[in-house]
């Protein structure tokens, strides 16, 4: 995936997050602005909670997704006019740090997303969990 990275931003509970400009030009002067927030959390067996499934759940989880469960926050809008796309841009990253920012910092997140990724599966394809 082509991109350039803008900004990393560590976070108190060990999280990086890498912000991507995904933006390209659609048409003439028309621009396709994307911006894509990305943090890959390493899996551990720690990060899922003290049930007799805790062991099948863990190697579920690195057969299907690998050894790290990758988050993506994704924010577009089309058909941007050129002379407006950096400001756009700019916006975004604004509105990131101030509403998603906080929620990756909880101390709690990557437990969290570990378990709706067990759930996510789970809800797919039970089979996996016998």
């Amino acid at each position: 995936m082509r991109g350039k990275l803008v900004e990393m931003i560590g976070l108190n509970n060990g999280i990086e997050v890498e912000i991507w400009d995904l933006s390209r030009v659609l048409a003439g002067h028309r621009w396709l602005v994307s911006l894509e927030a990305r943090v890959d959390i390493p899996l551990t067996p720690h990060m899922l909670p003290p049930t007799p499934e805790r062991e099948k759940f863990f190697q579920v989880l690195r057969d299907v997704i690998g050894d790290k469960i990758p988050y993506r926050y994704k924010q577009e809008r089309h058909f941007v006019d050129e002379k407006q796309k950096d400001a756009l841009f700019k916006e975004f990253i604004t509105l990131l740090k101030k509403n998603v920012i906080p929620y990756l910092s909880h101390k709690d997140f990557a437990k969290r997303l570990v378990l709706s990724k067990i759930r996510e599966l789970k809800s797919k394809d039970p089979r996996l969990f016998f």
